[in-house]
């Protein structure tokens, strides 16, 4: 990366804007990079990430300072870790809208369109919000995804989360979480992008059961769609929920929230999930 940067997320995670910026076409253009560590799928940024990290890029472009609404986001290749990459935003043709796009070299690796309007109001997912308050399931520590910066069994990162997928029943998911003080964000609340990250996680385990029912091995994710109703707390007693919706041949739709026992809902995610035979890798 050129110096100096600015962070996008929380310090501890190592992911970096460059500070220097230039026009091209409209677009407002900076270099990007995420350190080992940050995996999904090994050498590969996790998906919520690659979603997420729109907000910071949006951010940098905006003036007023609002909360986050929702982002709307594509992702079209694997974001390979530990490589300078390009991020470049603009405004869209809506208000408080913003595009934004991540490359590598020419290759697409990411399109969103991110809101900066406040929070949304209440949200309406009686059904996620049922899944906060049933007896917590076993944990089953995962190794499909061991490296997972989120719910992997052996994360790189110090910071790993190990949020282990625990199933109430097939196609429905509940796991406790306490933020830990270091993935605050401006607000003194969880920043953004780290619960981007652990609203995909639990969305691909929601979907596990239908891809073992097409003999497949795992769900990667595809589209990401996230709203934002209140900031969430660092140090409280907080889940990580997600319901299976549907299957349309290998396209997996499911829905995730992050509540507390309370009934309070803090974010919402809708994610298209694809069942692929193995998981990739890079690096």
């Amino acid at each position: 990366m050129r110096s100096p940067t600015l962070q996008a997320g929380p310090e501890v995670l190592g992911f970096e804007l460059s500070a220097d910026a230039s026009v091209e076409d409209g677009w407002l253009v900076r270099e990007m990079y995420a350190p080992r560590g940050l995996d999904g799928p090994t050498g590969i940024l996790q998906g919520g990430l690659s979603a997420g990290v729109s907000m910071a890029v949006a951010r940098l472009a905006d003036r007023h300072g609002a909360p986050v609404t929702a982002v709307d986001a594509r992702l079209h290749a694997p974001t390979p870790l530990d490589r300078v990459l390009t991020a470049r935003v603009r405004p869209s043709q809506h208000t408080a809208r913003y595009e934004v796009e991540t490359l590598d070299g020419g290759r697409l690796l990411m399109r969103a369109e991110v809101e900066l309007a406040g929070h949304e109001p209440a949200a309406r997912v009686a059904d996620l919000v049922e899944l906060a308050t049933v007896p917590l399931p076993d944990p089953e520590p995962q190794y499909l995804f061991p490296d997972c910066w989120v719910c992997g069994a052996e994360p790189g990162h110090p910071h790993g989360l190990r949020i282990h997928p625990r199933f109430h029943r097939p196609g429905e998911v509940s796991q406790p979480w306490i933020a830990d003080e270091v993935l605050a964000g401006e607000r003194d609340a969880i920043d953004p992008l780290v619960v981007a990250a652990v609203l995909d996680c639990p969305s691909t385990w929601a979907c596990m059961h239908a891809v073992e029912a097409m003999g497949l091995g795992v769900a990667l994710l595809g589209g990401y769609h996230l709203r934002f109703y209140r900031d969430a707390p660092v140090m409280d007693a907080l889940r990580t929920v997600a319901r299976f919706d549907e299957a349309d041949g290998r396209k997996l739709r499911a829905r995730s929230a992050l509540v507390d026992e309370d009934g309070v809902t803090y974010a919402v995610a809708s994610a298209l999930q694809v069942a692929v035979a193995e998981a990739p890798t890079l690096g």
